[in-house]
């Protein structure tokens, strides 16, 4: 996935705590996925993230993703 300016400064952040808001399918989903693969990749426990969303069907996909992310190893560097 392409991610625009805006979302790869949130991909990219770090150091601080981030909110990420925007419209339905403007890809917050994608954004936080890849923000926590990239910490992990980084080697973050997973017991240090918080990640809040407002959706069950949110969390559910946020998590698919990340589980697909670590079962194929694209945590490798």
């Amino acid at each position: 996935m392409a991610f625009t300016k805006e979302q790869q400064l949130a991909i990219d952040t770090e150091g601080s705590n981030i909110i990420v808001s925007a419209g339905a399918g403007s890809g917050k989903t994608a954004v936080l996925t890849e923000r926590v693969i990239r910490k992990l990749k980084n080697g973050v426990s997973v017991d240090r993230l918080l990640v809040l969303t407002f959706t069950n069907e949110a969390a559910n996909e946020m998590k698919s993703r990340i589980r697909d992310a670590i079962i194929s190893n694209k945590l490798d560097n």
